[in-house]
């Protein structure tokens, strides 16, 4: 008899609406450190998008919870705002793993909150509540398969987040399921039972592991893209030379192995009549005509001015040569628009060939400068080979 009152006060303390307004209070809080991040870094633009369908489903869960649930145009404006959160919440997923959203597209997917508020304001809170649940846990699914795309960054983290957003739209699901078996489309109260519960408990589980493991994992990118910033040439997506020496560093290179040097001809004479902007456009151009050349395993680099570095892999003299070749051959025939008309450009190439033995990247390297040289003195827009000459 004494332990009666206790167990009912227990009961009071973890009743539906204050599972719910636990989970809403955790979906605003962390919110704000991701609003925070991306104030300070506005290229992760998911973080807005999922802070802000934190946001939305923090204030209609809160609404619906702390005020009268037989108003119908209160509980209306709720659920849809819970509605569109989740449909935000699912658009940022869409922007963390890459992939855009049209206009068109957000438009139809914001539509789907309509069959959510609309029978709401018309008294039938428990068929659009109903509805509600199944639309949150599909938009939750399909949030979990977007970040599975992407599990290649992190799989244990990104395996744990999807399993998260499962969790939780299992207990969606549930919810849905059994407002459909009760068939009670006109409640004027919340819905209370064993699968609210354990929706609630889902969301606070869910929002703060969510929450955690998505700052984590936006930090883990945001530090390998500024490693690869640090790695590659602004002006043309190349590596940069210290990308490539290091990558050279501490190793020799293996007979098949080549290295090939490129100059442009004549580009400072293109940048004093044509202007740094046409330069940069002749060097993105040189860029893309060494990215037609490369395979699987070879380096491209841009090593400072106009001078370039191609290292092959499994090369041959005939295949150096005729990619080195290759090479300055689709630069040559690549027209670049100015003020006065179209113009092209010229490349010189050195290639240098490990043969028999084993030798340092510095070694061969040399070789391939050496080469170049030879090519500049020659006559330019050729391709030297050790001491043979492509024409």
């Amino acid at each position: 008899m004494v332990e009666a009152p206790k167990s009912v006060g227990c009961a009071k303390l973890i009743d539906r609406d204050s599972l719910f307004i636990a989970a809403g209070l955790c979906a605003a809080a962390l919110a704000l450190p991701m609003l925070s991040v991306w104030i300070h870094n506005r290229s992760d633009r998911f973080l807005a998008g999922w802070a802000a369908g934190m946001l939305l489903l923090a204030t209609g869960v809160i609404l619906y919870s702390t005020l009268p649930p037989d108003n119908m145009a209160i509980a209306s404006t709720s659920f849809t705002m819970e509605a569109v959160g989740f449909v935000i919440v699912f658009i940022a997923a869409r922007q963390f793993a890459g992939a855009a959203t049209s206009f068109l597209q957000i438009v139809l997917l914001l539509l789907t909150a309509v069959p959510v508020g609309l029978p709401i304001a018309l008294g039938y809170d428990g068929f659009g509540i109903m509805v509600y649940n199944f639309l949150a846990g599909w938009f939750l699914v399909a949030s979990a398969a977007q970040y599975w795309k992407t599990r290649s960054e992190a799989p244990s983290s990104m395996a744990l987040l999807c399993l998260l957003y499962i969790l939780a739209a299992i207990s969606f699901f549930a919810c849905g399921a059994v407002l459909r078996h009760e068939a009670e489309w006109s409640m004027g109260r919340r819905p209370d039972n064993w699968a609210e519960q354990f929706n609630a408990i889902m969301c606070i589980i869910g929002i703060t592991g969510v929450g955690a493991l998505s700052l984590g994992l936006n930090h883990a990118r945001a530090a390998r893209r500024h490693r690869q910033e640090a790695r590659t040439d602004i002006l043309t997506g190349l590596l940069n030379r210290r990308a490539l020496f290091d990558s050279m560093s501490g190793q020799d290179l293996q007979p098949g192995h080549a290295v090939v040097a490129f100059d442009l001809d004549d580009f400072k004479a293109i940048n004093d009549r044509h202007g740094h902007a046409i330069g940069d456009e002749v060097l993105r151009r040189f860029a893309d005509a060494m990215r037609v050349a490369l395979r699987d395993g070879d380096l491209a680099a841009r090593i400072g001015g106009e001078e370039f570095v191609l290292v092959l892999r499994d090369s041959s003299f005939l295949l150096a040569t005729s990619t080195a070749e290759r090479v300055r051959a689709i630069f040559a025939q690549s027209r670049v628009e100015t003020a006065n008309g179209l113009i092209s450009g010229t490349a010189s190439a050195g290639v240098a060939l490990v043969q028999i033995q084993s030798e340092s990247f510095e070694s061969v390297f040399h070789r391939a400068d050496t080469s170049l040289y030879r090519a500049k003195d020659s006559g330019r827009d050729k391709v030297v080979a050790e001491l043979q000459a492509v024409a």
